[in-house]
């Protein structure tokens, strides 16, 4: 493609980046629908990331997804957010910025692909870990089942979470084999075990033979939460799908166009491999 001054510029702001597999995806849909637009992934190490966010409009940017751990900033960023943690923005015609969270919905959309029953299964969810992931999950989730359970190290943030939701509930960290016998969906919403680093020796083994779970790191494809989860026959979820449908949802926001879901997941499988 060529690129000029008239190319549309999206990006993927976090720290770090250098691992995100969002450019390979957007700038595929980009090509499949001939847009003119280029997606690039940039590192955001900032003190105070909200003024980096804000100036971004000075460069023209017409739209960004944000990752850890910039997801609350961008919320207090934008002229109109749909709740306090945000992963897509817009820039309007007028010059504001308009922030989104397509986490939840994407998740779900996921969730959909990958266990279409999950819906007369899941009573009771477990969500492991309070960031903006994590958030958006369970505000999505909630009115699907009759309790949130929220566990993180720190617990001040696992009760944020929780009193985001009607039916959210802590759980202390000590106390996650309860957690996870307990739970028909656990989530995995933190980044422990991403891109090889150590993962806490999780207490798969107390889980019903009936749970789903679902993990949102997908470096490594297969985690060692979700290794675990397929050796006792659990259904296993890949974050993979959060990604794709989380971006499908903020392709469709910037561009008006839903793009093919399946032609990301073969990409991004082809990256990964």
């Amino acid at each position: 493609m060529s690129i000029t001054a008239a190319t549309r510029v999206f990006a993927i702001l976090g720290d770090p980046v250098s691992q995100s597999l969002s450019p390979v995806m957007h700038n595929g849909w980009i090509a499949d629908h001939g847009l003119d637009a280029v997606y690039v992934a940039l590192p955001l190490k900032s003190a105070n990331a909200v003024a980096a966010i804000r100036a971004l409009k000075q460069l023209g940017f017409a739209g960004v997804n944000v990752t850890v751990p910039h997801k609350e900033a961008a919320a207090r960023a934008a002229d109109k957010t749909e709740g306090p943690v945000a992963n897509v923005l817009r820039w309007e015609e007028d010059g504001s910025v308009s922030a989104f969270n397509t986490d939840g919905p994407g998740f779900l959309d996921a969730l959909d692909e990958a266990a279409p029953d999950w819906r007369t299964r899941a009573t009771r969810a477990l969500i492991v870990g309070a960031g903006g992931g994590a958030q958006g999950i369970a505000q999505t989730l909630s009115p699907h089942v009759a309790t949130v359970h929220v566990a993180n190290r720190t617990p001040e943030r696992a009760e944020a979470v929780a009193t985001l939701i009607p039916n959210g509930r802590t759980l202390r960290w000590d106390d996650l084999e309860r957690g996870f016998g307990a739970a028909d969906l656990i989530i995995q919403a933190t980044t422990l075990g991403m891109n090889g680093t150590e993962s806490p020796a999780w207490p798969v083994s107390m889980c019903k033979p009936t749970a789903i779970v679902a993990d949102i790191v997908y470096r490594p494809l297969e985690t060692a939460f979700l290794a675990a989860a397929k050796e006792r026959g659990l259904v296993a979820v890949d974050g993979l799908g959060m990604l794709i449908h989380q971006g499908a949802r903020a392709f469709e926001i910037w561009f008006g166009v839903k793009p093919d879901a399946s032609k990301a997941r073969q990409r991004l499988m082809a990256a990964l491999a």
